[in-house]
């Protein structure tokens, strides 16, 4: 198995839906923190899932679903998808380095997530070359 350099595949930054706060002007204290923890989580995340993505990919999805669950534990399924359309109309499968540390790692945001907001059933993780990512989390069965 090969691998890229890691050149070729950009680090993702925080969605362009949240502000970004200039260099110059950190935030102190815990929450700053917390953020980025969660972005390093992310980013390690990616590390991963851009190991399968070929040349000229344009979206990727990392879906992880919950396919059982108690209060004491809850087993999860991982799927990765990529388009190499910006529309993301085609997708074909991928495979990350390894599935399950990505399925683990996106259950690890629940880490920064407010306690009642962890018994999500869809989490969905969006990569874009250009660094950026989008989550969203889905509570319905």
């Amino acid at each position: 198995m090969t691998t890229k350099p890691a050149a070729a595949k950009p680090k993702p930054k925080a969605s362009g839906a949240q502000a970004q706060k200039p260099a110059a002007q950190p935030v102190p204290g815990a929450a700053a923190e917390a953020d980025s923890a969660g972005v390093k989580a992310i980013e390690a995340i990616f590390a991963c899932v851009a190991q399968g993505l070929p040349d000229g990919w344009q979206r990727a999805w990392v879906v992880v679903t919950e396919m059982s669950g108690s209060a004491k534990e809850r087993t999860f399924e991982g799927r990765f998808t990529m388009s190499l359309e910006a529309a993301g109309d085609r997708r074909w499968n991928f495979v990350p380095c390894n599935a399950r540390s990505v399925a683990q790692g996106v259950y690890g945001l629940n880490d920064f997530l407010e306690p009642e907001k962890r018994n999500w059933k869809v989490a969905t993780l969006l990569f874009t070359p250009d660094g950026r990512f989008e989550l969203k989390y889905d509570y319905a069965r």
